[in-house]
């Protein structure tokens, strides 16, 4: 993934984007987003979370990542909210992570 790109890949996999991208409350300025994981790749039916890193690197970049999440999260906020054991709306509320 790292020297292919996230983006590249999704296309490329044919994964299916679950609703809109949104913006990451935890993370000014970057933005979520919710793909759908064909069955048979993993044991279990999940989605792939893409997310950016809070943290820049000392080159300046921020890497961006795919967290697998339940297949019932329903957008990507709630996935996101799902990975830090928190409701949407706790996650929502949240203040800039590092």
């Amino acid at each position: 993934m790292e020297r292919r790109g996230w983006d590249r890949f999704i296309a490329e996999a044919g994964l299916a984007q679950i609703g809109p991208a949104v913006p990451d409350p935890g993370n000014p300025g970057q933005t979520l987003t919710l793909h759908d994981v064909p069955e048979g790749i993993y044991t279990t039916h999940v989605r792939v979370l893409l997310c950016t890193d809070g943290t820049v690197e000392r080159d300046g970049t921020r890497r961006r990542f795919g967290l697998t999440v339940p297949a019932d999260c329903s957008d990507p906020l709630q996935a996101a909210a799902w990975t830090y054991g928190l409701t949407p709306a706790q996650y929502a509320a949240a203040q800039r992570r590092s």
